[in-house]
């Protein structure tokens, strides 16, 4: 009964590359559970593979062998329309980068992912946003574009982006990699009241600090949970 409640369950997933010389496993036999309203921090060392399962967990990366399920669904089973259409619907994602669009404003930026969305008029994705961006603190910010905003605001506008689908889990990739240590924690201090409002979140860091905010923390090694 556990498993049949988990939101997302991977049963020895892993992922290997081929490249000329040799095969890389970058994932290796790994089984996880994540539950509604969890806070998991995947942690360890660069290289270790915490990105890598974060790109499978995000529907990205497609495993080489093991089960993933979300929601019940059998991704596997899943062709590469099925899966992006799945992403879109029930994914949030949060990167290092912030990968905001440079000649987009803030407010068209979290609308984007809104934008395959069926039956949503664009009134009703733009109200979407601007109660994401009130939850972030960027309404005043709008209007503006993401160069004319600091690195901690614009996480926060990728932040807002990620949750406007409304997501069953919202995935962040080393989320304070760019940002200064007071930005840094102004993020994870963010993605904590998301988790105490219900969100379920699951963030990889290679930094311990912001690790041990998890509820549960994964820490993997060479590709394997330790």
């Amino acid at each position: 009964t556990m498993n049949a409640q988990a939101l997302i369950r991977l049963e020895n997933i892993s992922k290997s590359f081929d490249t000329n010389v040799t095969e890389t496993v970058a994932v290796d036999s790994v089984d996880l559970a994540i539950f509604e309203g969890d806070y998991v921090a995947i942690s360890g060392p660069s290289g270790c593979g915490k990105s890598t399962l974060l790109s499978m967990l995000g529907l990205l990366e497609v495993p080489t062998s093991g089960k993933y399920y979300l929601n019940g669904h059998e991704i596997q089973e899943l062709d590469v329309y099925q899966r992006a259409e799945l992403r879109n619907r029930e994914i949030g994602f949060i990167f290092q980068a912030f990968n905001l669009i440079g000649d987009l404003t803030v407010l068209e930026n979290v609308t984007l992912p809104l934008t395959y969305r069926p039956g949503m008029s664009r009134n009703e994705r733009k109200e979407r946003a601007m109660a994401m961006l009130e939850k972030v603190d960027m309404v005043e910010r709008a209007g503006h574009f993401p160069a004319q905003l600091s690195g901690g605001q614009q996480q926060r506008v990728a932040v807002a982006r990620g949750l406007v689908i409304e997501p069953s889990v919202l995935l962040a990739d080393e989320p304070t990699g760019n940002l200064d240590s007071k930005n840094g924690d102004a993020i994870m201090k963010l993605l904590d009241d998301l988790n105490a409002e219900g969100n379920t979140i699951c963030m990889v860091t290679h930094d311990s600090r912001f690790a041990e905010r998890g509820h549960k923390t994964v820490s993997l090694e060479d590709g394997r949970v330790v």
